[in-house]
């Protein structure tokens, strides 16, 4: 039997991106507010099963709506474990998303690549700028068969990385660490210290006095 969640999940696919942000403004007006459409997506969207599709639903329609009241809602209800206080901003491509646990107050920049293949950890007020690559998954160079290779990706509590470094699989950015701009990161990255480069290297350690908490939901980025 065909059950209703796969039947309005393939709705939202099938009317295309222009239709799927016209009808949330209006069910945002008709609800007065993106807190009633969000308990009201809670009721009438249980989760799917298809990876693969709830992929295609997160990278194609899902990352381009411009509430984030409604986009993290169903973020969560496609199995992201992300908490309420964190947002995920527009453009983030994503794998696997049922792999990818985001704990609260952290900045996902726009256009960020998620990858949960192996998976996605993040901790407490993390800062991941825009254009930043996760990656989760590569190949055995000397393979005949191309054999694939994942590797679980961890970035601790108080972490910043800056746009478009790169963080590759099976590596840890420690807790307070600081990621410069445009680094590849192949190795662990020491608590409270500042690497930069290609591949990147420690620069010098990090103050450990931070008292920032991060909370930043604009609409429309």
């Amino acid at each position: 039997m065909k059950r209703r969640s796969d039947g309005a999940w393939k709705l939202l696919a099938g009317l295309g991106l222009t239709a799927t942000i016209a009808g949330v403004v209006s069910l945002l007006q008709r609800r007065k507010g993106a807190d009633e459409l969000r308990r009201a997506l809670d009721h009438w969207l249980p989760r799917l099963d298809d990876s693969l599709f709830i992929d295609y639903l997160l990278n194609t329609f899902v990352n381009k709506i411009p509430y984030p009241e409604v986009r993290m809602a169903l973020y969560r209800k496609a199995g992201v474990k992300v908490d309420p206080t964190t947002n995920i901003m527009m453009g983030a491509f994503v794998l696997q998303a049922r792999d990818i646990t985001i704990g609260p107050n952290c900045i996902i920049g726009p256009f960020t690549t998620l990858d949960g293949r192996g998976t996605l950890t993040i901790g407490r007020n993390v800062n991941i700028a825009g254009e930043v690559l996760t990656i989760g998954g590569s190949h055995s160079v000397d393979s005949p068969t191309a054999e694939g290779l994942i590797g679980k990706v961890v970035i601790e509590d108080n972490a910043w990385v800056a746009m478009r470094a790169t963080i590759l699989p099976g590596v840890t950015v420690g807790e307070g660490a600081y990621v410069a701009a445009a680094s590849l990161v192949n190795r662990d990255v020491e608590p409270y210290t500042l690497v930069g480069g290609v591949p990147a290297r420690k620069i010098r350690d990090r103050n450990r006095d931070i008292r920032y908490t991060l909370h930043h939901f604009p609409r429309w980025i």
